[in-house]
């Protein structure tokens, strides 16, 4: 059986690359490269494989394993606030590898699909 959770979370990013000037990460990531940044209110669907699980009870597992991660980034600025992002730009596709790492599920629970929704013309998806 499958299991779709969907979690909610705000976080604000910039783009920069540490190795241009200023000017450059002007010229490559416009709007996007400011000292302060921006942000977005982020979905995350999830497409858990519950096996045999009654999905009450999967639901309350995964939320359990999840929802910490999500307090983690909710309201947060990745590129001063996650560790992973202080060399890496938090892009929508490295924000979904990072949630993708982080999220360990207990067996028999398999996340197969995570999507990340940036805003409802651009997201990612993971097949796992």
């Amino acid at each position: 059986m499958i299991l779709i959770l969907t979690f909610e979370f705000a976080a604000a990013h910039f783009y920069q690359n540490p190795l241009w000037t200023p000017q450059k990460n002007k010229e490559v990531f416009g709007k996007c490269y400011t000292v302060h940044g921006h942000g977005h209110n982020y979905k995350l669907e999830l497409e858990v494989d519950i096996g045999k699980q009654t999905p009450n009870n999967a639901k309350k597992t995964i939320k359990e394993r999840v929802l910490p991660i999500i307090h983690k980034v909710d309201h947060s600025h990745l590129n001063f606030d996650i560790a992973d992002f202080k060399n890496l730009i938090p892009t929508t596709e490295n924000i979904s590898l990072y949630l993708k790492d982080q999220i360990a599920l207990p067996a028999p629970y398999r996340v197969k699909l995570l999507r990340l929704f940036e805003m409802d013309s651009i997201f990612v998806e993971l097949t796992i």
